[in-house]
Parts: C-alpha cells; structure tokens; sequence
C-alpha cells in the first residue's frame, strides 16, 4: 500500500528540509509527494533505489514513450501553465533532458565534445582571468553581492564561451536568465527573447561560422549523417546555458557559507590549497543548489524496493536526501574535506545514470577557482548580514538552496 502523500510544502521542509528528508528516508525509500498543481510523484530518498531508477530503461525521461499513454508530461504541464507559444512547448520535446535511449545518445554525442578533458582544461586560464577581474573589482568596491557581482557572471561568460554565444550578448543573456528565476518576471517574454536570439544566431554561424559549439551543431544541421534540426539546437543549447549558469553560480555562495561556517575546514585548506580539487568533491555533496532529478515515468508495472510502482507513474530521485544519507556518508551534517569514501561511493549531485551531467568536470573546474580565488587567496571575505537575513527562493520544493542575494564585504 502506497505511503500518505506527503506534501513538500509543508513548513518543515522550508524550516529544516535535511531533516524533513531524513524522516521520510527512515519510512521507504519511495514516498508518495504532491506538488502544486502536479499530479501526486514518488520521491526517492536513498541513493540505490534513485541509481536504478534513473539507470533503468523500463523509466523514461519522456513520457511519450509510455505505451498507452495520454496527456502531458510534468514538464509539459508546467510550461502550459506559463502561456507559452505552441512553438517554445515544441522546443522543450527536443532537448536532451526528455529525451531516451538512441534519441538521447544521439544528441549527447553530437554535444558532449564541447565538454572533453581538453578542451576544459583549456579553458581554466579564461577561467582565472574572469574570476580574478570580477573579484578586483568586487575588492575595490569594498562590498556587494557575490551573486550579481561575482558567480553569475563568472559561469555566464564560461558557458556562453564553450558553446559560442558572443561577449557583447552575454550581459542579455544574463538577463534572461535571472528572469528565469525571478517570480515577479515575465517568463514567457524571456523564452521567447533567448529562442528568437539562438535564431538568429544560428543564421549567423551558418555565415560565417566558428571554432564554437554553435557553428559545429549547424553544420552538422546542414550536412547528412547526424542531422540536427533547428529546434533540436535551440533547446538544447538553451538547456545548456541554463544549466550552465545557474547550478554553478548558486553552488559558489552555497560552498563559501559552508566553509565560513566551518572554519576548521577552511584552514585545513587555506594551509594545503593541493587539497582543494579533493574538497571540492565534499563541498558538491554538501552544497548543491539543485535537490531533485528530473522526472521519470514507469513503461509498465513493477516493483521498487518492495513498493509497487505503476505504468505511467512518476519518479524523482532526492538528491539533497541521498547525499545526506548516514548509511554512504558518516556524519553527513559535518563538513569533512579530507572525506574518503569507500569504492563505489559517490555524491548524486550531478545525477545518475546515462542523463548524468556532462558539464561536472566543469562545474567542479569552476568551483575550484572560484574558492581558491575568493577563500583562499584572500582571508578577508565576509558575509555581509547575518545568517537570518539571507534570503533563499525555492524554485523547486524539497530543499533547493539558491540566494536571492548573497551580500559580502571585504
């Protein structure tokens, strides 16, 4: 019999969602959670059932591959929700996180180069150059916010570089990306404003094209073999620049809290800076912004861990529930950046899986500049208020840990 459905709006996840997790952890390793205006989903709490799930090919990323099934997808619901154009909805069907199996390998190796061993190892001198500038700057001031000042436009000049989007575009870009998760914007007038833009970019790297992402995905638009079409490359290409800017930009604050709050942890490293690539590994399991997978849809009926999961239900994987579970990690709650884990153990907080995030190495790249930059090489950051008067928006419940400001003083 199924658990009660537990809503994640509930002023316990809000007030202590490692917690609220935990509790629910303990019961099943699937819970049956409500969202607003969603149909009810399962949650999965421990890190073996979301690693089958999300390697399992009886569950999809796209519910159209669900035999018999009807209506839209939780993702399609959403945006319906938004007064999106027809069109901006038939872009969301083609990008890389709804997509399954040869579908899904297909885009993924068409995009995954842009993302190799060298070329981010190429990229860590622009990396530091950028971070340096934007902290100068930052220094000089004396004070600001470390989200609009430092990390989003750190990770928005990195990912629009890797994938070609012009430097003259990216203070816009930028715009619409905060607007994506700004309540009080328009959203729609946003997704169309970045869709019309990769348009247009698209017509100009078929003109005259570049050593970028952009310019080889529109070649291989306009050649045969892996042919891509236009809306494949703006959704994908947009699902990028989003992932790429926000998860990194929000993890930067989120890892600068934790070492403040640990400063132990933080001498540990100050006195062996070596150590830091290790750390940023702890620091990622601690310290990640985004708390769920996204969803998969059960082909047929089965059994997980002794619940009974229907055909057509959805399931999404607790990544803040996972990476805080006693049973992989001793002492989750403590901040240990020398943590050793045993063979096979591993944080969750790029996912699982065949959709596992191709951008980790750059995100870690990132992360490890940014700290080295801001914690190490200066001793004088601060945060500028007290801890109460942060202030997080949840853009998804269940424990999302982004700022809406982040205020520093040097």
């Amino acid at each position: 019999m199924a658990e009660p459905l537990v809503s994640l709006l509930d002023p316990e996840f809000e007030e202590d969602p490692v917690g609220a997790l935990a509790r629910l952890r303990e019961i099943s390793p699937l819970v049956r959670i409500g969202f607003p205006g969603g149909p009810p989903v399962w949650l999965i709490t421990r890190d073996k059932e979301i690693k089958e799930v999300m390697s399992d090919p009886r569950f999809v990323a796209g519910i159209s591959k669900v035999p018999g099934h009807q209506g839209p997808s939780i993702q399609e619901q959403l945006l319906s929700s938004l007064d999106l154009p027809d069109e901006m909805v038939d872009y969301s069907k083609s990008n890389l996180q709804v997509q399954d199996g040869a579908d899904h390998a297909r885009l993924r190796r068409l995009v995954t180069p842009a993302f190799s061993g060298r070329r981010i190892k190429a990229l860590r001198p622009r990396i530091e150059e950028t971070s340096a500038r934007l902290i100068d700057a930052l220094a000089q001031k004396g004070s600001g916010d470390l989200l609009r000042d430092y990390s989003t436009p750190l990770t928005a000049a990195v990912i629009c570089e890797l994938v070609g989007i012009d430097e003259a575009d990216q203070p816009q870009i930028r715009a619409w990306m905060d607007e994506y998760t700004n309540a009080d914007a328009d959203f729609a007038k946003s997704v169309r404003g970045l869709f019309a833009y990769l348009k247009n970019l698209i017509e100009r790297r078929r003109v005259e094209p570049r050593d970028d992402m952009i310019s080889t995905l529109v070649q291989m638009m306009d050649e045969g073999g892996d042919r891509l079409s236009e809306a494949e490359i703006i959704s994908t290409v947009a699902v990028l620049v989003n992932a790429g800017y926000h998860s990194t930009a929000h993890f930067i604050p989120n890892a600068v809290l934790t070492l403040l709050d640990n400063p132990d942890q933080l001498a540990l490293l100050r006195a062996r800076p070596q150590a830091l690539p290790h750390a940023i590994e702890e620091l990622m399991r601690i310290a990640t912004p985004l708390p769920t997978t996204g969803p998969r849809y059960a082909t047929e009926d089965l059994e997980i861990a002794g619940v009974t999961v229907c055909k057509g239900d959805a399931l999404t994987g607790s990544l803040l529930s996972a990476n805080n579970d006693p049973r992989l990690f001793p002492e989750p709650g403590r901040c240990d950046v020398d943590r050793v884990l045993k063979p096979g153990v591993s944080h969750l907080a790029f996912g699982t899986g065949p959709h596992r995030c191709f951008g980790a190495s750059l995100a870690n790249l990132e992360g490890e500049i940014a700290l080295d930059h801001l914690m190490l090489q200066r001793d004088t950051l601060e945060i500028a208020v007290s801890h109460d008067k942060l202030r997080y928006r949840e853009l998804i419940p269940g424990g999302a840990r982004m700022f809406s400001a982040f205020p520093v003083r040097f």
